[in-house]
């Protein structure tokens, strides 16, 4: 039943890197179906081209803004799918690495465990062999440097995760920027034709706004929902690998008349 369980859980973190990748990476598609007062449809490349490159000029900040933000999806998607590999179960508690420990526990195979988990890259088998290397100095020593290192390895996964978050909050800003600068865009066409300029004179800077706008929180609603979940399943295999690995040392404490 466990197991079916965490096979479920290992199944959704792929589903969500897919989703993640297939909202980022169509975020550019669902912008089709827009027309111009030509009445001729543009497709997802006109529209991306005019709100980057300007539509009768170079519009050099667009161009900044939406490269940036271009490279924000790169980045995300890039990121939901390593995270989505490398944060599960198999790769920090796995299952076959803690049954290799427990059986060299069982065998009193100390030596050999400790340097099974010096090699062994998984947070548990770095956790225990923090508290193998205090085995001298009494339980009390290991059960201290185990709390250290699952806390240091605890505290660098969230770190790895935190460019999630970054891009899930400067990506919206990117967006805003876009919508300033092509209403700004928009109203110098107004200012210069004096204030009678045409749908079509402030139509390239009303795409600009809105396109921008639409990318970044494209960018950013996977990228906030990936930050939550890893989040989330880290605190929760972290705790895992702790009572695992204090599991797995209980033959050093020492017993109440000792």
């Amino acid at each position: 039943m466990n197991k079916e369980f965490r096979n479920m859980r290992t199944g959704r973190s792929f589903i969500l890197a897919a989703v993640a990748a297939a909202v980022l990476l169509s975020g550019w598609g669902t912008a089709l179906g827009a027309a111009v007062s030509t009445g001729e449809t543009r497709t997802i490349f006109d529209i991306m081209y005019v709100a980057t490159f300007g539509k009768d000029r170079f519009n050099f900040v667009g161009f900044m803004d939406m490269t940036v933000i271009y490279l924000c999806s790169i980045a995300a998607v890039a990121l939901i799918i390593e995270h989505a590999i490398s944060i599960r179960r198999i790769v920090i508690v796995p299952e076959l690495s803690v049954a290799q420990i427990k059986t060299m526990f069982d065998e009193r195979r100390f030596r050999e465990a400790l340097e099974f988990c010096q090699n062994d890259p998984s947070f548990v088998a770095g956790v225990i062999h923090a508290g193998l290397v205090e085995a001298a100095n009494g339980y009390e020593a290991m059960e201290s440097a185990m709390e250290d290192a699952a806390g240091e390895r605890t505290s660098r996964l969230y770190r790895k995760i935190e460019w999630l978050n970054l891009l899930g909050n400067i990506s919206p800003m990117l967006g805003l920027l876009g919508t300033v600068w092509g209403m700004i865009m928009a109203f110098g066409e107004l200012e210069a034709k004096g204030g009678k300029a045409n749908p079509a004179d402030l139509a390239g800077g009303i795409l600009v706004a809105l396109f921008s706008t639409f990318m970044g929180l494209v960018v950013a609603i996977p990228s906030l929902a990936g930050y939550g979940v890893f989040r989330s399943r880290i605190e929760q295999m972290s705790m895992e690998a702790s009572l695992v690995a204090e599991e797995l040392l209980a033959n050093f404490k020492p017993s109440a008349g000792e």
